[in-house]
């Protein structure tokens, strides 16, 4: 059995287990994704806890009561008293909570829609994978019918004695490695779905496939700059509530005064004279005073933190323009690579495989020439996918770095 005939079984085994299970478009997978991954499920989850320490913050503490019983052991001598005692911040404490709490949940809002923009990168990177990759399977098909012909041809040449068999054993051996090429397609296909299928939060009975065609790159790109990148807001909304955390530290010096009534019930005995009950009603007010805490650890670990939030903001822009500027270089040049292969290098192939096919029809060129000819535009055509795919993969990462929607495939 010849290698060929080995590896056909497999391949048209595997084939059918990918094309199975869930349809989708590129912009159906990113809709898809964003519903059902569990991890963006779980981020968005922490917006209602930011939502839940806002609701707390910023209110007084709850209300003390005292309550006191005395008695005399010698004698029917009693007192009882209630104290009812409130305590207030002297300080913008509680406004300060209120703002830091506030700013933490712009903070996990913007967070989540970053998460929801990496996302959105991720299943649309691999969906460009999965689709080039297809369409690089199906070039291999054309190749490989193509090599089938030549060797076909030259095994013809080899039967009637006027062609050499080292050359058909080596057409052979390239049909072989073409044949493996596929599988390997299909191989690292797998691999993208396993991945794709965890980004996509499908279970695992459902394999998703990708439909569409990737576009020859477009020249109306709009240059803009990554200013409102959620990223970067959550990393201003982190610094905010950083230096808004300085000044609650600050007013943290002072602790809570408390103020409050009090109700007393006196029961004394003077013999001779009768029980006498005696009722008294009084305030209170208790101050701190700020002999040994005056709160400076945690103001300069505030401090701290804020300075860092502050530099964080300035590596979240940098880093973004540093996206910005890679991801259109790279588009640009792979655009230059596109521009040479379909304006020059293509048009001259396909010219050279027309002139030999005609030189054939008329005797003067053997079919060998014609069959090569065409194995080496396809072997352009190969590096124009490629070329391609990485193109449409930059303009992903443009999209992303500059928080816009990539244009459909």
């Amino acid at each position: 059995m010849s290698l060929r005939l080995f590896f056909l079984p497999l391949f048209t085994f595997v084939i059918p287990a990918i094309a199975s299970g869930l349809p989708l478009t590129m912009d159906g997978a990113v809709a898809y994704a964003l519903q059902h991954n569990h991890s963006l499920a779980a981020a968005r989850l922490s917006i209602n806890e930011a939502r839940g320490r806002l609701q707390q913050s910023g209110r007084l503490s709850n209300p003390e009561v005292e309550l006191e019983f005395n008695k005399n052991t010698r004698s029917r001598e009693s007192s009882s008293s209630v104290v009812l005692m409130q305590r207030f911040p002297v300080t913008g404490r509680l406004r300060y909570e209120k703002a830091i709490s506030r700013a933490q949940l712009s903070a996990a809002e913007s967070e989540v829609r970053d998460a929801e923009r990496k996302l959105s990168a991720d299943v649309r990177t691999l969906a460009v994978k999965l689709i080039a990759l297809n369409e690089q399977r199906t070039l291999r098909s054309t190749q490989l019918a193509n090599i089938h012909e030549l060797s076909e041809f030259l095994r013809k040449l080899v039967a009637t004695g006027e062609g050499s068999a080292t050359d058909a054993r080596q057409v052979e051996l390239e049909s072989r490695q073409i044949e493996i090429e596929r599988l390997q397609l299909t191989a690292d296909e797998l691999g993208l779905l396993g991945e794709f299928r965890i980004l996509l939060g499908s279970s695992t009975h459902e394999t998703p496939t990708v439909s569409g065609k990737l576009t020859h790159p477009s020249n109306n790109r709009k240059p803009s700059a990554p200013t409102q990148r959620p990223d970067i807001l959550a990393a201003e909304s982190r610094s905010e509530a950083a230096k808004l955390s300085v000044r609650e530290q600050q007013a943290r010096r002072l602790e809570d005064v408390g103020a409050g009534v009090s109700y007393r019930n006196e029961r004394t005995i003077d013999d001779p004279n009768p029980a006498q009950t005696d009722q008294v009603i009084g305030l209170r007010f208790s101050l701190p005073l700020p002999l040994w805490n005056d709160n400076s650890g945690r103001i300069n670990e505030a401090a701290a933190a804020a300075a860092r939030a502050e530099k964080e903001v300035t590596a979240a822009r940098l880093n973004a323009g540093t996206e910005v500027l890679a991801a259109r270089d790279a588009m640009d040049a792979y655009s230059k690579i596109l521009s040479e292969l379909d304006s020059k290098v293509l048009p001259q192939a396909t010219q050279l495989e027309e002139q030999l096919g005609a030189s054939y029809s008329t005797g003067q060129t053997p079919l060998v020439e014609v069959l090569r000819a065409r194995s080496r535009r396809l072997d352009l055509q190969r590096q124009r996918l490629d070329a391609l795919r990485d193109y449409h993969l930059a303009s992903i990462r443009h999209a992303s770095a500059t928080n816009q929607q990539p244009a459909s495939k």
